[in-house]
């Protein structure tokens, strides 16, 4: 009987032993889910949208760091254990002229972004951070960054919203990926538009998604059919690197001569990126020549770095350029002389007149 009442009173303890440890796993597991709920609720004053949030980043613990500052009207980092990150930036469109905080561009030098599209004004582009252990792989970023036209009633003219993600193995090389990476940005956009009175008109859903496109790919300039459609070849420039329009507000085309080497950039801005880019020529000590929205156009001479165009478009004057190669960092080897001005002038006009007619302004200013 002794025996027997030990490993009763044994087994109830063990019981009541288990029983706490269950209870206290179910009580801090309901304090870390209401922790994490919590922090991403508040985070980037509270302009995200959780469920969004962890079905794109993942269901592990969350850290939340908020970082508005400047002329941001927000910005916070989400980090989740095991799972992706994501950097949010909301910027009042109003301030860029003037903000040290820059609206989104892929590096020229580096990969094009291309549009989102799906009724967004925006740009989709990719990054490469290096490990900080030699033995490890680089880290695949993808940034989309979305314009807002807000309604003339608001008390805001325009939102830029732009998230630069983070997954955990899942590569934009892989199609099915890529509007997992957009996700965050265009359910942002809307509760932003939404919480600031801005009443944009907001895209839908986005399913697809192109890949963002690297520097080293070239196709012939006489079958280009996206932002290099229509230019011109000459003597010394046939082949080309573009993208897709698709409304976006910040367009590239890059010409090259048949040894794949950059002989001009032509770009598009329109609204804040146009808005940014005249204040960028005018402030920053560029020299005179430079682009400005009294000037309609005008072209660059032997040792000018620019020639410009301008029209205008619902959401402002809109700036197009040409820039020849081995002006303010654009790389070229020697290669065959110039086409000369006059083609200059006829691949500027071609580009700004078909993007100008996507986007639904006025015939751009002739040179």
């Amino acid at each position: 009987m002794v025996t027997r009442r030990i490993i009763l009173r044994t087994a109830l303890a063990l019981a009541v032993t288990v029983a706490g440890v269950l209870g206290y796993l179910d009580v801090h597991g309901d304090f870390q889910r209401w922790s994490d709920n919590s922090a991403l609720d508040g985070a980037c004053d509270g302009l995200l949208d959780r469920d969004v949030v962890r079905g794109v980043l993942g269901s592990g613990e969350v850290e939340v760091h908020d970082r508005g500052d400047g002329d941001l009207v927000a910005k916070c980092q989400v980090d989740v254990d095991g799972g992706g990150s994501a950097e949010v930036s909301v910027l009042d469109t109003a301030s860029v002229a003037g903000s040290r905080d820059s609206l989104y561009r892929a590096n020229l030098s580096d990969v094009v972004s291309v549009p989102v599209g799906h009724g967004w004004s925006g740009l989709f582009g990719a990054d490469m951070e290096d490990p900080k252990d030699s033995f490890d792989s680089p880290t695949e970023h993808a940034t989309t960054s979305l314009v807002l036209d807000c309604v003339e009633s608001s008390q805001v003219d325009g939102l830029s919203v732009t998230v630069r993600t983070k997954l955990r193995d899942a590569t934009l090389d892989n199609p099915a990926n890529r509007p997992q990476y957009a996700r965050i940005a265009t359910s942002t956009a809307a509760r932003v538009s939404e919480k600031l009175g801005c009443g944009a008109k907001i895209g839908k859903d986005v399913r697809r998604l192109g890949l963002p496109v690297s520097e080293d790919e070239y196709e012939p300039l006489r079958t280009a059919g996206g932002t290099c459609s229509g230019i011109p070849t000459a003597r010394g420039v046939s082949v080309a690197t573009e993208t897709d329009r698709g409304g976006a507000p910040y367009e590239i085309c890059r010409l090259a001569d048949a040894d794949v080497s950059t002989r001009y950039i032509l770009s598009a801005r329109f609204g804040p990126y146009a808005q940014e880019a005249y204040a960028d020529y005018q402030e920053r000590s560029y020299g005179e020549g430079m682009p400005s929205p009294d000037i309609p156009s005008q072209q660059r001479d032997a040792d000018g770095p620019v020639s410009w165009s301008t029209a205008k478009c619902p959401d402002g004057v809109a700036l197009f350029t040409l820039q020849a190669a081995g002006d303010r960092g654009v790389d070229r080897k020697d290669t065959a002389e110039s086409p000369g001005f006059a083609y200059e002038r006829a691949a500027l006009g071609a580009f700004a007149e078909r993007s100008a007619e996507a986007h639904r302004c006025s015939a751009p200013a002739a040179l």
